[in-house]
């Protein structure tokens, strides 16, 4: 008698649905939400997977000379060249640029999740919004594989499972002109990581 009842009482109906839908919070990547921008929707990638690519201290090194002749500048540099956050960090009078390469498992979901962010908590200011910038990143309609933040100077871009965030300071120096320093050094960082 006590299982009829339940069976017909709106209690039952609850649990089963709960138990047919799960409760949201498992499950693996393949069934996390896609969408990551309020403005348009992304599509997932399985190729997420972990990989060993890094910045080098050779890359280090490449990337520094690069960034002595666009500041004109001599510029020391730090390599650390462990996948997968490898980093160069280069500084010099009144520069200091900051390259990181992420290529853990879903760099790029990260990635987007982090654009959907900025985008949601500073919508009411322009300059802390992402500007998209092209050939950089993954090509893709809108361009939005590649974002410039301009209130914090830095470029955000992902190629495949690579996630390369690359700040760029030099007092004095137009937004432009960081701009296309950032995208020079991010290109050629994707370029020497490419292997």
């Amino acid at each position: 008698m006590p299982c009829r009842s339940l069976r017909r009482g709106p209690l039952f109906l609850m649990l089963l649905l709960t138990a047919l839908t799960g409760c949201g919070s498992g499950g693996d990547a393949s069934s996390a939400p896609t969408t990551a921008h309020p403005r348009r929707s992304f599509r997932y990638y399985p190729e997420q997977h972990a990989t060993a690519q890094r910045i080098s201290a050779s890359d280090c090194r490449r990337l520094a000379a690069v960034a002595a002749r666009h500041t004109e500048r001599k510029l020391r540099h730090a390599s650390e060249p462990t996948p997968p956050n490898s980093r160069c960090q280069l500084e010099g009078r009144d520069v200091h640029v900051s390259i990181t390469l992420d290529t853990a498992y879903a760099a790029r979901q990260r990635y987007e999740n982090r654009m959907a962010e900025q985008v949601q908590f500073n919508a009411p200011y322009p300059a802390k919004d992402p500007h998209h910038v092209p050939g950089v990143g993954d090509r893709a309609a809108g361009e939005h594989f590649a974002s410039w933040i301009p209130a914090y100077s830095t470029l955000y871009a992902v190629r495949g499972n690579r996630w390369l965030t690359l700040a760029y300071s030099v007092t004095g120096e137009s937004r432009p002109r960081r701009l296309a320093a950032a995208v020079a050094l991010a290109r050629l960082a994707f370029g020497l990581t490419a292997r």
